[in-house]
């Protein structure tokens, strides 16, 4: 590519290094718009930090052509159009999937690419060589001169421009897609991990933590036991620390699961950690492997109890919602007569309540409900 494309160039590294930074598309199609030229307030619309209400007269501003062409003129725009219409019309469809990175920055641009859109939607239907139907010829007419600054056509500068920028805009939209889903995919699995009651930990080949659950920081946050550092899982003492990344660094080099307990203050039981390894997603770049989960660490605090919601344990068995109190109250080691005195109810009343339970819960004694409810949805969080 000669010098004289130098530009050119420097708007295709600001496309990539929008992909990844979103919030700097707004300038990267401004700078697009000073290579491709039509309508100024179209392209900078973006750059404009008042909010459309603001300014009601940009929105129809960019959605009209604002000069009138004689009949031989549009002879020469469809003689134009039937040239050019396929890369001009392909090219502002790639600009305007922009609306979809900025959702929460809804300014002129965004709204004006949508209203053409909708307006010129015809255009954006394929203009077979042959037999183009007269309404996309139409659209696509409408579509180009609406783009054009004083009646003036794309100069043939403009169209090598958007040759060269095209293909690139179509790839960035194709990676901004990827990521978005990408993202999407990683929170919805995050937000699942977060509802677990164990403390999830995943970490990379060498065992450094990438990302933690909810209940992991919790755990943390309790005791001096264990910490996460940019060398790695760090226990309370340097005999832990080795202890820990061994039987990590072991469990993802055997493909076998490791397990180890760390000790805590003498009034707390010790914290057990199970490191468990992951087949990673095959990637083609070697680059990327260092970013894979190829482990997990599960935390597990005894000294933490979960227990399930009133209302998720009555409708598990079909109990009624004092027959699910005076189960979990049972669970927690709570005796009948002290279960019923915090119930308020009498003695008696608990006993034929608990009864109840039993039938309903295929249970016959308190220690077996007991069981029965610590093993029913305590695994996920309810709060």
């Amino acid at each position: 590519m000669s010098h004289n494309n130098e530009p050119v160039l420097t708007v295709v590294g600001r496309i990539y290094d929008a992909v990844e930074n979103p919030e700097r598309w707004p300038e990267t199609f401004a700078a697009i718009g000073s290579l491709i030229g039509g309508r100024p307030d179209f392209w900078n619309a973006a750059q404009d930090n008042q909010p459309l209400e603001a300014n009601p007269h940009a929105l129809e501003a960019g959605c009209h052509g604002t000069f009138f062409l004689s009949r031989s003129d549009l002879q020469a725009v469809d003689e134009y159009a039937q040239e050019f219409g396929q890369l001009i019309t392909r090219f502002l469809k790639i600009v305007f999937l922009s609306i979809l990175w900025s959702p929460k920055d809804f300014r002129a641009r965004e709204a004006i690419g949508l209203r053409m859109t909708r307006r010129y939607l015809q255009a954006f239907e394929p203009l077979l060589e042959n037999s183009p139907s007269n309404s996309a010829r139409v659209a696509a007419r409408k579509f180009i001169t609406a783009l054009w600054e004083d009646a003036r056509m794309f100069r043939s500068e403009n169209l090598e421009s958007m040759r060269v920028l095209a293909p690139h805009l179509d790839r960035a939209v194709r990676l901004q897609t990827s990521l978005n889903a990408a993202d999407l995919r990683s929170d919805m699995v995050s937000g699942a991990l977060d509802c677990l009651t164990l403390g999830v930990i995943l970490v990379d080949r060498g065992g450094l933590p990438l990302w933690h659950n909810r209940r992991a920081q919790e755990i943390m946050g309790r005791s001096n036991a264990l910490r996460l550092s940019s060398a790695g899982l760090t226990g309370r003492t340097s005999g832990d620390t080795r202890t820990l990344r061994d039987m990590i660094k072991g469990a993802m080099a055997s493909g076998t699961q490791g397990l180890v307990t760390l000790n805590r203050d003498p009034e707390v039981r010790p914290l057990l950690l199970i490191a468990i390894p992951l087949k990673p997603i095959r990637t083609s770049d070697a680059s990327d492997t260092h970013q894979l989960a190829y482990g997990v660490v599960f935390m597990s605090d005894p000294d933490i109890t979960d227990t399930p919601t009133i209302e998720s344990l009555r409708r598990s068995f079909d109990l009624t919602h004092r027959e699910a109190e005076l189960a979990i109250a049972v669970a927690r080691g709570h005796g009948l007569k002290m279960a019923a005195k915090a119930m308020g109810v009498a003695i008696t009343t608990a006993r034929t309540q608990l009864q109840h339970a039993f039938e309903k819960t295929g249970t016959s004694h308190q220690a077996e409900l007991a069981a029965l409810v610590h093993q029913t949805l305590t695994r996920i969080r309810h709060n």
